[in-house]
């Protein structure tokens, strides 16, 4: 029997009594099953890291990666499919889309994914036309083409996604990417109109609020265990006051709480990180909100005129989230340095693409609880280069889930458990019932797949509301239990050195935070 095993052992058999503050009534654990008082397999899939990719162009058409729906021309789906029923027919429009789902979901390689990349979610961007087969869209941009996608059935190839991905124990992250009159003003909203009017627009914000999200919520993420969040908007143009934004992504999360206070909510950081986590961490909404930023370095000039060595090691500058303010993922990135770099660039490309692909990990890792998602996973024609996530994945570019049982060096973890029973002097049995929780909690993510603990400003919220208040100046009574609360997670090459449990933050992080809040109860 391993240490941690003992150790649990050890600790069931003693009783420990939490108290609770009488002037506020326990608030439910969605987390955890109420018979067993474990946490469940729904709750692992919204709260771990991601290793994960995209799904661009399966849905919301992007020429570049498929153009087997523009044969008829157009510069976004909505010109696309427009042109096929005026210069074809209805009927060939929905063939098109039909015969493109089909194409593309048998070319997903699912046991690749689960079993080689260890893939633990997919990002799905869909239109806002998409959702139950273009029957909401109203008067919305989309509205003449509403019958096309009833035919077609979009929403039917996303639920059959949905099951198939349960099936490999991955998660799906529906992302509204195209919203009427775009978030921003590029191709991928549906229409390139140049200027996104959605959040200005009081009549496409309450379609969306008042009948979208609501369907997509009820329809497939109560029922299924692997939605693991909902993305309300993708790469929102930059706004100084973000006055509109702000507006609706509170009214989006209100509505979306009312029916499922569990499903993580997904907002865009708009190219500036601080002013979102500083305005989920105003309105208290930590629990439940998580930022996504995207991370290209091929576009800006700045980036062009930069070596490929100049852009990795400023990784660690540019990349760098509010991590203890709000919980954020990257919702995309990929392999991709412009030619100009390439040109001023020295030596073997391909070596210069394998150090980026992995600076950016590891920093995602440090900074970014909810993990990655890669653009993109598959094209029509060839592999996608230093897009595709399956030769970024196969040549070492970017990481495989390790996926590794739980490991432990014994020593290191007793003597650990020794000093941090010395620092509790007086309550060290409430810290025992924390450090039990704790290594109970990561033994369950790890059971399921080698889950790693992710999302840690959530986990660390809801336990603060279940179990009380924490004071501030806990976490430097807390310095000698995992490093710290800065150093644990700038640290990951010390925590490689200590070997212990895992090579992650997730262990540290959890324990910490477990011992915080039992420490103020």
């Amino acid at each position: 029997m391993g240490l941690i095993d003992r150790l649990k052992s050890k600790f069931e058999q003693v009783h420990i009594e939490v108290p609770h503050h009488d002037h506020k009534p326990p608030i439910k654990d969605e987390r955890r099953d109420s018979a067993a008082g474990t946490i469940n397999k729904k709750a692992i899939y919204k709260n771990r890291y991601n290793y994960a990719v995209n799904l661009g162009s399966l849905f919301v058409l992007e020429s570049w990666i498929y153009n087997d729906v523009f044969e008829a021309g157009g510069n976004s789906e909505y010109e696309a499919v427009n042109n096929l029923v005026t210069k074809q027919s209805y009927d060939s429009a929905v063939g098109k889309l039909r015969e493109h789902y089909n194409n593309y979901m048998n070319k997903i390689d699912w046991n690749w994914l689960q079993h080689e990349a260890g893939a633990t979610a997919l990002r799905v961007p869909i239109g806002y036309w998409h959702v139950d087969n273009g029957k909401l869209l109203g008067d919305l941009p989309f509205s003449t083409l509403a019958n096309v996608y009833e035919a077609a059935r979009p929403w039917d190839v996303l639920k059959d996604l949905i099951r198939k991905a349960a099936e490999h124990n991955i998660g799906i992250l529906i992302d509204i990417h195209g919203l009427p009159g775009g978030a921003n003003g590029d191709a991928h909203s549906g229409i390139q109109n140049g200027t996104p009017s959605f959040f200005g627009t009081e009549k496409y914000v309450n379609k969306v609020c008042n009948d979208i999200i609501p369907f997509i919520v009820r329809d497939v993420c109560i029922g299924n265990d692997n939605v693991i969040g909902l993305q309300v908007v993708n790469e929102a143009t930059f706004s100084n006051d973000a006055t509109h934004e702000k507006a609706y992504y509170l009214k989006a999360f209100q509505i979306i709480h009312e029916i499922d206070n569990t499903l993580p909510v997904v907002i865009s950081d708009g190219w500036w990180p601080d002013q979102w986590a500083d305005w989920v961490q105003q309105n208290n909404l930590q629990h439940q909100i998580v930022i996504d930023s995207h991370v290209y370095r091929a576009f800006s000039e700045e980036d062009k005129a930069k070596t490929a060595d100049q852009i990795i090691a400023d990784v660690p500058r540019t990349v760098n989230f509010p991590r203890d303010r709000a919980d954020f993922m990257v919702g995309e990135f990929s392999c991709v340095l412009s030619e100009e770099t390439w040109q001023k660039t020295p030596g073997n490309r391909d070596d210069h693409v394998r150090a980026f692909g992995n600076v950016l990990t590891q920093r995602f890792a440090q900074v970014a609880s909810w993990g990655w998602f890669f653009w993109t996973l598959q094209f029509q024609w060839g592999d996608g280069g230093e897009w595709g996530f399956v030769p970024m994945i196969n040549k070492g570019c970017i990481p495989r889930n390790p996926a590794r049982s739980l490991e432990t060096n014994e020593d290191a973890l007793a003597k650990m458990l020794e000093e941090s029973r010395d620092a509790f002097e007086g309550d060290k049995p409430t810290f025992e019932h924390a450090f039990k929780k704790a290594i109970a909690d990561t033994k369950t993510f790890d059971e399921f797949n080698h889950s790693q603990i992710g999302r840690w400003t959530a986990w660390v919220n809801q336990q603060k509301q279940i179990h009380g208040g924490a004071k501030k100046d806990d976490w430097a009574k807390l310095s000698p239990v995992c490093l710290g609360k800065d150093l644990y997670l700038d640290a990951l090459a010390q925590w490689g050195q200590l070997k212990w449990l895992r090579i992650d933050v997730s262990i540290c992080y959890h324990l910490e935070s477990q011992l915080l809040i039992y420490k103020c109860t």
